[in-house]
């Protein structure tokens, strides 16, 4: 996880912050901050050691070799320099922030949130207070987060970086008519109006009026010689807002371009990709790597394309009293790259070589970072989608978890990644059908051998089973993950959790009848047809 660019890590060292030092020491260290943000981390490591050794009782010097280590990711050590500069300088904002963020990367989850409450006193601007909501918000705390960006807009009323926040946090805690407000008002001053645009139309739940469409429609229009970030942004708000009217041709027309815009920016290689599949598959071989253990009995994978309904079944098993729904975490990919790393070798080349203690210990440090996701209920769900791919490493380090693969329709599923914009470089697949059916028909082989290897751990979840019959999918998918059924998991929207994803609204309303977006566009999906009929989808 990157250090939060928004955050004062970035604040560069004032007059006051350099008192105590002697003019030549200030000179060195304005030096040594300029090399550490233009990334000569090597000069700039020497200069601030030679400092703190000068004056080893100066926190700003301690501060900044603290955010060097943290550029470098180097989290132990960042940690332990933002302390002595935190014992050095009590309730500096900036330093306690940091000094969280650190912990928290390090997997300190206990230190990083007293770090973080104990900023909270100490914070007096609003630029303090924002910087709190947006470290809260990056290490899950999404209610505090909201408290937080409210003491924000109290200072500075309608700050739009502000707005945004509460508006994304407000979301997350389901909050549609707050964050819908937050998106128009931005959208009527003009300050990050793409970005308010996308926000709005991406709470799904929210209709544009009339006058509202025609608005966008002209702020796209305008847009497409603009800066292309901007452009994509309401490009896919279009689209979106376009298909909500019926109004498919001009909806298809629009995301059509708008993925190839995001297409050139960020290519797929399909060959590739199916090559690491392909290796993958070759190496986890049927019970090379199986344990008798039950390590990792308390975790629950959810997998599965995006938009397939993985959000929905977190919601589901979020609702029992004894799991823990904690969204998408990163540590699966973390703790193998870090094995990766170690061993100088890319994964799953060293698979053939890991032994039943490396897997173990692997097991081990996903759960050490895992822990805090299960303080107050036993069990967490994983909803990373794409642990499809390290579901053999998963099953391997943690013998004793469970998979859910969350299935919907194939053209659906494919559409629906089409129109959404994610995340930049994180799907690029999406942005074409002949990528999309090859991504699909690259998970589906997958998931259907990672079914047959094991058999005990793996359940597959059909979206439209689960909506056609919800009690009878829900006791199923229970009793699978070693849950006695509980009525509350059936009223699965009501439960109270902050949620992350592009479905945070959705999941919140009750079922309704399965939703086929794609068979509204005729002709205009027989290309997508055709390819993932080829791929081998029903």
């Amino acid at each position: 996880m990157k250090p939060n660019p928004t955050s004062p890590a970035t604040v560069s060292p004032t007059r006051q912050r350099l008192h105590g030092l002697l003019p030549a020491q200030a000179a060195q260290l304005r030096r040594a901050v300029a090399l550490v943000e233009a990334g000569d981390q090597m000069m700039s490591g020497q200069l601030l050691l030679d400092l703190s050794r000068q004056v080893p009782e100066n926190a700003e010097v301690w501060r900044w070799r603290g955010l060097r280590h943290l550029k470098l990711s180097e989290w132990a050590p960042a940690a332990a320099c933002l302390g002595r500069a935190s014992s050095l300088r009590p309730g500096d904002v900036a330093v306690l922030l940091a000094l969280g963020q650190a912990q928290d990367n390090a997997g300190d989850f206990d230190a990083a949130r007293a770090s973080l409450l104990a900023a909270k006193p100490c914070a007096k601007s609003a630029s303090e207070w924002l910087s709190l909501s947006l470290e809260l918000d990056r290490q899950g705390h999404v209610d505090e987060a909201l408290d937080a960006v409210q003491r924000v807009l109290l200072m500075q009323p309608g700050l739009p970086v502000a707005l945004l926040q509460r508006a994304r946090c407000a979301r997350a805690v389901g909050q549609a008519e707050v964050a819908a407000a937050d998106c128009r008002a931005l959208i009527q001053r003009q300050q990050h109006a793409a970005r308010a645009w996308f926000l709005l139309v991406d709470l799904k739940t929210v209709r544009l009026t009339a006058t509202e469409l025609a608005q966008l429609e002209n702020a796209a229009a305008a847009a497409a010689s603009g800066p292309a970030d901007e452009c994509e942004l309401l490009a896919f708000a279009l689209g979106k807002a376009l298909e909500d009217e019926g109004r498919h041709e001009e909806a298809f027309a629009v995301l059509k371009r708008a993925n190839q815009q995001a297409q050139n920016a960020h290519p797929w290689d399909s060959a590739a990709f199916e090559q690491q599949v392909s290796m993958i598959q070759s190496v986890f071989v049927p019970g090379a790597t199986a344990a008798a253990s039950s390590q990792g009995e308390e975790v629950i994978f959810l997998v599965g394309l995006p938009r397939s309904g993985t959000t929905l079944v977190e919601q589901v098993l979020a609702s029992h009293s004894r799991v823990e729904g904690a969204s998408e975490l990163p540590y699966l990919g973390s703790v193998i790259s870090e094995e990766s790393r170690r061993r100088g070798q890319p994964f799953p080349a060293w698979v053939p070589v890991a032994t039943a203690a490396d897997w173990a210990r692997l097991g081990q440090d996903y759960l050490r970072l895992s822990a805090r996701w299960r303080r107050q209920r036993p069990v967490c769900t994983d909803k990373l989608p794409d642990n499809w791919l390290l579901a053999g490493a998963a099953l391997a380090m943690l013998p004793g978890a469970c998979f859910v693969d969350c299935r919907r329709d194939a053209l659906e599923t494919c559409w629906s990644c089409y129109k959404q914009l994610f995340g930049p470089g994180h799907v690029g697949y999406t942005y074409q059908f002949e990528t999309l059916a090859a991504y699909w028909q690259a998970y589906d082989r997958l998931t259907q051998f990672w079914a047959r290897v094991y058999p005990r751990q793996w359940h597959t979840q059909h979206y439209e089973a689960l909506v056609a019959n919800p009690e009878s999918q829900i006791r199923a998918l229970l009793a699978f993950a070693g849950l006695p059924f509980e009525p509350g998991c059936l009223a699965f929207h009501q439960a109270q959790r902050a949620i992350r994803t592009p479905s945070a609204l959705q999941v919140r309303q009750p079922l309704r009848q399965t939703s086929t977006p794609a068979a509204q566009y005729g002709a205009l999906m027989a290309p997508l047809r055709r390819l993932l009929r080829e791929a081998g989808a029903p």
